[in-house]
């Protein structure tokens, strides 16, 4: 709902800030909560591994303060276009992400599995990520932190945890 936009963008001024969020209400809100920072561009979609299309459901049967998302068809009427790491820093212009905050509702399975030459995979855009949060929820869909772990164990990344977040550091930035 932009909560961490606003508080990046009030801490580094000089941040271009790229919000992604593809439930309804929620966007609504990020809109709202960003609607005075020209800095924050917020988008209407779901990150994955590639585009396609999803639809957005509650993580559990008449539970509305979760969502999770699922691949669908085009023709569904709750598809919602999919957008992909490697297109938002081709759109962007960004040679490299400074902080990738990622709390994605399981979705992290996707955006972290292999290569797919349509979506410009995973392998293409990690190693342009400087620091990597995020939080893992395979409770809602298993294989979530193998996939992220298989991805980021190719690279040379620091590893902490913080409350529910994982924590990746680029190691050539420690030095």
């Amino acid at each position: 709902m932009g909560y961490a936009s606003v508080y990046f963008t009030n801490k580094y001024p000089e941040a271009k800030i790229i919000s992604v969020e593809p439930e309804h209400s929620n966007f609504k809100m990020l809109q709202y909560n960003t609607l005075f920072y020209d800095n924050i561009k917020c988008i209407n979609s779901a990150l994955w591994n590639r585009e396609t299309y999803i639809k957005v459901l509650p993580d559990a049967p008449g539970h509305t303060a979760g969502f999770t998302t699922v691949e669908t068809s085009e023709n569904d009427p709750e598809a919602l276009k999919t957008t992909t790491i490697s297109k938002l820093l081709k759109e962007s212009n960004f040679d490299e992400i400074d902080l990738l905050k990622m709390d994605i509702e399981g979705a992290e399975k996707e955006v972290f599995s292999e290569n797919n030459l349509n979506g410009g995979g995973v392998y293409e855009w990690l190693p342009k990520v400087k620091v990597l949060t995020i939080e893992l929820h395979d409770r809602m869909k298993r294989g979530c932190s193998r996939a992220l772990f298989n991805a980021i164990s190719k690279y040379d990344y620091f590893f902490s945890m913080r409350g529910e977040n994982l924590i990746f550091i680029r190691e050539n930035i420690l030095n």
